[in-house]
């Protein structure tokens, strides 16, 4: 017996679902990561490390 022509497409589709919440899961697991991470210091006038002490005598 033939199947409906609608029930194979139907299976098609799932797949493809099932391929897209697969991704979208790696992509939310990737976006928590990210999240978990401290935010960046933007301010471009602090101090991220003091000069050695021979370049702060050089000045």
């Amino acid at each position: 017996m033939a199947q409906h022509p609608n029930i194979s497409h139907a299976r098609d589709l799932s797949s493809e679902i099932a391929e897209q919440n697969a991704r979208m899961r790696e992509l939310l697991a990737d976006a928590a990561e990210v999240l978990k991470l401290p935010m960046p210091d933007t301010f471009l006038g602090r101090k991220t490390q003091e000069p050695f002490p021979m370049e702060a005598t050089r000045d």
